[in-house]
């Protein structure tokens, strides 16, 4: 019935397999950027000619400074997992996104629509019945930098992790728990954890575990219900890109960013707008499709 978790069946799967390349996709690919990042500072203080220090340059280390450094990042993880799953499982790598056997633009391009579409209204609402929480930033010099930096580094970023969480992991679990409803929280609680440190204090960490955590949710449902990551891809990169590009929060992991909108707190992080705007979100894209979400809650029993 799932094809696409049962594709993990195509590879090697001993736990070691994992161990290494969960360690090729993280401890090394972040090895690797902080190596180019200890470049990057160097040269600019020799180019600086003694003028900045490493300690001013390393403290500058947000915005779109840090983009850049997640576009690299990410995509030495996406490179050594895509060595992990092609050489160490021996699968081929398009078997960790859908059991169709190619990419469906589509699919990617419908996820990042809608939520697009959801994000943008509610924003749209929250304006007109409360606009002291917003203040207009736009800067076409700093915007363009920024629009240009995160198109680089979120569709890889948000890939990643949609591979990653939903595919690679959420099938190497599936061989263990074979109930989805149990995968999926519990591959949400994972893929929440993992976002601890994008908050700026204790508070804000907490409410972005538990915001990752209701968005991992829906992310899992609707890659199980469309049998594929597509349009959970689509979903995680628009998200990534509107808060960033659209409407960011200084609170957020980015620091300040010159976006379209700022709002003094991050506007998505409240679990209750999540769970509504994820409900939405799954009424939309399967309309019509409805038994395909039923069945994993029925396949709990």
């Amino acid at each position: 019935m799932y094809r696409f978790l049962d594709s993990v069946h195509r590879g090697r799967n001993e736990l070691w397999r994992y161990a290494f390349t969960v360690f090729l996709s993280f401890i090394v690919s972040n090895l690797g950027a902080g190596f180019i990042a200890a470049i990057f500072i160097a040269a600019a203080v020799i180019l600086s000619r003694g003028v900045l220090s490493p300690e001013i340059i390393s403290g500058g280390f947000s915005g779109p400074i840090l983009l850049l450094l997640v576009a690299v990042s990410f995509s030495a993880s996406l490179f050594f997992l895509y060595v992990g799953v092609r050489f160490i499982h021996k699968r081929e790598f398009i078997s960790a996104v859908n059991a169709r056997g190619y990419l469906d633009w589509r699919r990617i391009l419908r996820g990042a629509l809608v939520w697009l579409l959801i994000v943008g209204v509610v924003d749209a609402v929250s304006m007109i019945l409360d606009p002291s929480g917003f203040r207009f930033s736009f800067n076409p010099s700093s915007f363009g930098w920024l629009l240009l930096l995160a198109l680089i580094a979120f569709p890889v970023q948000a890939s990643f992790e949609e591979i990653f969480f939903r595919g690679y992991l959420m099938q190497g679990m599936w061989s263990v728990i074979r109930k989805p409803v149990p995968l999926i929280i519990l591959n949400s609680a994972i893929f929440a954890v993992m976002h601890w440190w994008n908050g700026t204090s204790i508070t804000m960490s907490l409410s972005i575990v538990i915001s990752t955590f209701i968005i991992g949710v829906a992310l899992a449902v609707t890659a199980l219900a469309d049998d594929g990551l597509e349009l959970a891809m689509g979903v995680h990169i628009a998200n990534n890109l509107y808060v960033s590009v659209i409407h960011s929060s200084p609170d957020s992991g980015l620091g300040d960013l010159p976006s379209i909108i700022i709002s003094p707190t991050d506007p998505y992080s409240s679990p209750v707008f999540l769970i509504i705007a994820s409900l939405v979100m799954i009424l939309i894209l399967f309309r019509g499709r409805y038994d395909d979400v039923l069945k994993i809650f029925r396949d709990h029993y």
